[in-house]
């Protein structure tokens, strides 16, 4: 499933980031944002028009636009 498929309270481990075809610097950009495969993360809260997701990754909260969290695959976790 996507990250931008999560509702908020939902934990979730990062799968894949990104198809092949997604420019290098769109990967290292979610890379260094710690959105690494095996990653696990809770969402926190969406933005109210939908145009975004608040995350808890890694100790931190990370707001991602929704174009982003539509290329990031996850695993729902069970707690």
């Amino acid at each position: 499933m996507k990250l931008s498929e999560l509702n908020p309270g939902d934990i979730a481990r990062i799968s894949q980031v990104g198809q092949i075809d997604l420019p290098a610097v769109v990967k290292r950009k979610l890379l260094s944002m710690g959105i690494t495969p095996n990653t696990r993360f809770s969402l926190i809260r969406r933005a109210p028009m939908g145009s975004g997701v608040e995350l808890d990754i890694r100790g931190s909260k990370l707001c991602m636009r929704r174009d982003l969290a539509d290329i990031i695959e996850v695993e729902k976790a069970n707690g």
